[in-house]
């Protein structure tokens, strides 16, 4: 089916360019997550449950947005 494959190449490549170094990656990640709960190829879950914290929270603490909930 490949809905999401690009958003996956997208994931890939960067972990290849950074050494698979993942929180560099980690925008698109989300991105390749979010396109797999759309199109209903993993169950739908808060983002916040997967690591990651809505833009307006970061916000509110000062933390960067590449930065994990916990790390």
């Amino acid at each position: 089916m490949h809905l999401c494959d690009l958003d996956k190449k997208e994931y890939l490549s960067c972990l290849k360019t950074s050494g698979h170094q993942s929180e560099k990656c980690r925008l698109f990640s989300k991105k390749y997550l979010e396109c797999r709960m759309e199109k209903n190829l993993m169950a739908k879950q808060d983002m916040s449950e997967l690591g990651f914290v809505k833009e307006s929270n970061l916000e509110a603490s000062g933390e960067k947005v590449t930065e994990r909930i916990g790390n």
